[in-house]
């Protein structure tokens, strides 16, 4: 459930609920900024990889992404291993480059998984957090 009001402080809020509302248990709420949902998955990659397992009927919405080669590569994150949904993250030998935002970078479509197209010869560490929306 997500419900739009106003904060503690007076400010406009999308808040979410969990939970089942009765007369002896009632909902818990989270504002947006606190959000109990985030996962996190880290990978040592030298070849194109599945990032994270399809869950079905969810898209997975990457919300970080760190990235790291010892060689210069490319990386790029598809849904369900053929579409793109994000544009190819050039990285220079022994670079690192780290993408952030609180609405999201990229989500798979409902249903697929994330995968990553390592083009170049690279050990890739990856790590990024996520939600399932």
């Amino acid at each position: 459930m997500a419900l739009y009001g106003r904060d503690a402080n007076g400010a406009d809020a999308y808040i979410r609920a969990s939970g089942a509302s009765g007369t002896t248990e009632g909902l818990v709420t989270f504002h947006d900024t606190f959000s109990n949902d985030f996962k996190y998955k880290a990978l040592d990659l030298s070849a194109s990889a599945d990032v994270i397992a399809l869950v079905s009927s969810t898209n997975l919405r990457v919300m970080s992404v760190t990235l790291s080669a010892d060689a210069a590569c490319n990386v790029q994150f598809q849904t369900g291993a053929t579409d793109n949904i994000s544009g190819k993250i050039y990285l220079p030998a022994n670079g690192t480059i780290h993408l952030s935002n609180q609405l999201g970078l990229f989500e798979t479509d409902a249903g697929e998984k994330l995968n990553v197209v390592i083009v170049g010869t690279a050990n890739v560490g990856l790590s990024l957090s996520y939600r399932e929306v």
